[in-house]
């Protein structure tokens, strides 16, 4: 049963807005709807932000809803709820030439973009129901967006019986049927009074508020159904069975793993644990699909709140605990109060059962979770706070799991630094140990590069004999034990003993103490644009006093902070800033990674032992005021060194491009030093004098430096000498290129002999349309193209790798475009590389990497724009109006010429 998000949820991020003003809730014309508790709902949706109003107050409730604004409500409940991540604007950037295309409107294209990237919606749909953006929506097409959404997270099922519980069921589409099943059984969607439920008709805004505060609970609280536990099994201290009598009658078996299924404590965030529930507890259970996934008590004996702190017994004796904090690594101790609450794998004991127990399971991990008390006592004459142990929770298990960063690995042991805090601890492998990087399973001496690549931060799970058993390694924190607030607060006071802050004029106190110490709280202040450790509360108590100074030099005297707080609600990390805006910007903090690139598409950067994104500057190779260097690129391999380079070399499967790259705190690219490491290609030319051989792949031709004397290996080798190869004798040829340390070429490998062709008929020329194909240089002959699926191409001069674009530029008379084009044994277009020549039109936008033309024939086009045009002759267009946009819709007529390579060398008007 799918399972892909926490059952409680803060929002995170703020959901893009629908081309309305958004407004507070209680529209003026709410009354206009005609059915009872209409108000609430929608000014529950609208307070949520998933849809809003318009700007003269109204709501206009029985207005339809179009496809666009449809996609836009989806993907505001998905970001707003925190299941989803906002778009990424780089991996969104891919499909707004097609978008643009298809005229879907500029607000909608990034909520449209998740959905063709995350499947909820296909390129057929957006081209037939949301081109224009006007088009209204029909009830059954919602219903495949809100089914395709909540599909990622609930099981679908293939018969769809709730559906075909419609008496109007036979007039749903086919493949809408599970989507309407899916949303029927989650609640999200009903039949009219006569049961129908009218596929075909428009949907409103009034409906559409209904459907979004569904799924807006579902996702946040999941699906549950009440009941009481009539009986408590428990297997080995670790195995529970709950048989719960359902209000809705019969009974339900829910099987329980410790560690596995979190209970909560009423509508809180707050979990108890499995050993505290009793017989007679109200309970409501969480379903995913057909599976229960969590349980919530909503009435019972069960009075534990949240854990003062978790972790795992390491002594008992003389009345007192001592056990290592989970969160921090840290061992603490605390005596037991008389009268303290004490059970033990679900059983209430006394403290002389409890050490006979733990004794007794001495071979296992004791899990145990305290509340603890202060009580103020007289010692030697003095009094001080006594921390007390309340009430405290054990269950018994043969493994633990701890999270830290890494600050050494081998292949038999790893050494972290605990999350949260100073100390570290080293673990020894197991002889049966499994390792995985991420979901994918690896071997040790493959996290042993990777954590010699950089930081990364690792999950061990420990069995009762105290070896690993399983290594996970990531290059992200593992985020459980941490969660961000996500709020920002004003800072009211802070100082030793508590911190107090302020959000829409309520007040917020986090007290220290023995239950949260100070210890074990790390201070941040912004400073010259980056985050500083404080060092402690008292150097953050003066940094909230005095922040600094603003851009203006005047004196900072609001200071703002969010807060980290670890699962058992205790604040862990504090950040402070005199500037709200420090969060959104760039840290400076550097990352450091290095390894074989596995892709760079839409300026992300991938390797392939590594689960993290980078994120490329938009230049590189830049100089400041004093001539150095800014953000360096090099590639060792090549006479060019540029970010299109680059990411050609990293796309081209002909190539092994090796990476050492140095990243910000957003994972954004600073420094990069690259070079190859194995190629393979036709021989276009070999020149010795220069040092530079030419070789020619599916991606195009590249001239790469070679050492004095590349050695020279092949079939032939004792018949061929480097002269030979300097001659056409072998060009044509598929040759291997080894490469030295610098990136420059030292190995020369034939792969075939002579004359070897590659099975493809090849033409090639300015090309003119045909019926489904092309014509080449004029010529009558016509050649039909395979489909999109089958044929490989590859488009140089523009962003776009859709072959009904290649097909509307070739036809555009005001388009000069080039192809090579190779046959199969049908003569049809199997492969095909197009290099756009010329282009003209008007100029409707551009930016530092693109610039996009209307041509007379109203086709829109996106084209590569380097980092300086060698010609801009057009009146009033200056270089610099390309690179920051200026020149947006200024009613440019333009003339483009693209050299080889495909990026633009003159703009004349």
């Amino acid at each position: 049963m799918k399972r892909k998000f926490a059952l409680i949820l803060s929002a995170v991020m703020a959901a893009s807005s629908l081309p309305l003003t958004a407004y507070a809730a209680n529209f003026k014309d709410i009354n206009n709807v005609p059915w009872a508790g209409a108000e609430t709902v929608i000014n529950s949706a609208a307070d949520k932000g998933l849809l809003s109003g318009y700007e003269d107050g109204t709501f206009r409730a029985k207005n339809n809803v179009t496809y666009c604004e449809a996609m836009q409500m989806v993907y505001n409940v998905l970001v707003k709820t925190g299941v989803a991540k906002s778009m990424d604007a780089v991996e969104a950037y891919a499909y707004m030439g097609t978008l643009d295309t298809y005229q879907v409107p500029k607000w909608a294209q990034m909520a449209v973009a998740y959905g063709l990237k995350n499947g909820i919606i296909d390129m057929q749909l957006v081209a037939t129901k949301f081109a224009g953006g006007n088009t209204a929506a029909t009830r059954e097409d919602v219903a495949l967006l809100f089914g395709n959404a909540l599909g990622m997270y609930y099981d679908k099922e293939k018969d769809a019986a709730e559906a075909k519980k419609f008496a109007d069921y036979w007039s749903i589409s086919g493949e809408r049927l599970v989507q309407i099943d899916l949303l029927k059984r989650l609640g999200v969607v009903s039949g009219d009074n006569y049961n129908n439920f009218n596929p075909k008709k428009n949907i409103n805004r009034a409906e559409m508020a209904v459907m979004l505060n569904k799924t807006n609970s579902i996702l946040t609280e999941g699906v549950e159904e009440s009941g009481t536990i009539t009986n408590i099994t428990v297997n080995e201290n670790k195995y529970y069975n709950f048989t719960v009598r359902m209000t809705q009658g019969g009974t339900e078996n829910v099987m329980a793993t410790l560690g596995q299924m979190p209970v909560y404590s009423g509508n809180t965030t707050q979990t108890v644990a499995l050993s505290s529930l009793n017989k007679g507890d109200q309970v409501s259970l969480i379903r995913s699909g057909n599976s229960v996934i969590a349980m919530r008590v909503t009435k019972g004996s069960t009075a534990q709140s949240k854990y003062d702190m978790t972790g795992y017994v390491d002594s008992y004796k003389n009345d007192s605990l001592s056990f290592e904090n989970e969160n921090t690594g840290e061992t603490v101790k605390y005596p037991i109060k008389s009268g303290a609450k004490i059970v033990v794998g679900g059983q209430t004991v006394t403290r002389t059962q409890l050490k006979t127990l733990l004794d007794d399971h001495y071979k296992e991990h004791a899990y145990a979770g305290i509340k603890t008390t202060i009580e103020r006592e007289k010692q030697n004459g003095n009094y001080k706070d006594v921390t007390y142990i309340e009430e405290l929770y054990i269950t018994f298990t043969n493994e633990y799991t701890r999270v830290g960063e890494v600050k050494s690995f081998s292949t038999n042991s790893v050494n972290m630094k605990f999350i949260g805090s100073s100390s570290e601890g080293t673990y020894y492998f197991a002889a049966n140990c499994e390792y995985y990087i991420g979901d994918t399973k690896s071997t040790a001496a493959a996290l042993k590069k990777l954590a010699d690549s950089g930081t990364v931060y690792v999950k061990v799970t420990v069995n009762a004999d105290e070896k690993v058993s399983k290594v996970i390694m990531s290059e992200d924190t593992f985020d459980e034990g941490k969660k961000d607030t996500s709020r920002t607060y004003k800072v009211k006071s802070l100082n030793d003993k508590k911190l107090v802050v302020e959000e829409n004029k309520e007040t917020t106190t986090f007290t220290f103490g023995s239950t949260n110490p100070l210890d074990n709280i790390t201070f941040y202040g912004y400073k010259g644009n980056d985050w500083e450790n404080l060092g402690n509360v008292d150097d953050a108590e003066k940094f909230a006093d005095n922040p600094g100074k603003d851009k203006n030099g005047n004196d900072i005297d609001t200071v703002y902070c969010k807060v980290v707080m670890n699962k058992s609600n205790k604040l862990t990390e504090v950040y402070l800033s005199g500037d709200k805006q420090a969060w959104n910007k760039t840290s400076e903090e550097k990352r450091e990674r290095k390894g074989t690139v596995a892709s760079i598409e839409n300026d992300v950067l991938k390797f392939k032992t590594s689960s993290v994104s980078y994120t490329l500057m938009d230049k590189y190779n830049t100089k400041d005021s004093e001539n150095k260097v800014k953000n360096p690129l090099k590639i060792g391999s090549t006479k060019t060194a540029s970010k299109k380079m680059l990411t050609r070399l990293a796309n081209d499967s002909a190539f092994e491009l090796y990476a050492e790259i140095v990243a910000d705190g957003n994972n954004k690219v600073t420094e990069i030093d690259a070079r190859l490491t194995a190629a393979t290609g036709k021989l276009v030319e070999y020149d010795p004098d220069d040092k530079k051989i030419t070789i020619a792949t599916s991606g195009g031709e590249y001239d790469l430096s070679t050492t004095s004397k590349p050695k020279l290996t092949g079939e032939d080798d004792k018949k061929f000498t480097l002269d030979d190869i300097a001659t056409s004798k072998y060009v044509g040829e598929e040759i291997k290129l080894g490469f030295n340390s610098s990136g420059a070429v030292n190995q020369f490998t034939l792969v075939n002999g002579p004359n070897v062709g590659s099975g493809l008929t090849k033409v090639s020329g300015i090309a003119t349309s045909a019926a489904n194909g092309l014509q080449v240089d004029g010529k009558s002959k016509a050649y039909s193209f395979l489909s999109e699926r089958k044929m490989t191409l590859r488009v140089y001069g523009s962003p776009t790798e859709s072959l009904d674009t290649v097909k509307k530029m070739i036809a555009d008379p005001n388009v000069k475009v080039y192809v090579e084009a190779g046959l199969d044994d049908q003569e049809r277009v199997e492969t095909l590389n197009v290099y756009i020549r010329e282009a003209a039109g008007e100029l409707t936008s551009c930016d530092s990497d693109y610039i996009r033309i209307r041509t007379a024939s109203g086709n829109k086009f996106s084209l590569d724009l380097p980092g300086k045009v060698k010609t801009c002759n057009v009146k009033g267009l200056k270089q610099e109006d390309l690179e920051d946009g200026n020149a947006d819709n200024k009613g440019y007529t333009v003339k483009v010429v693209l050299t080889d390579a495909g990026v633009i060398s003159s703009i004349t008007g």
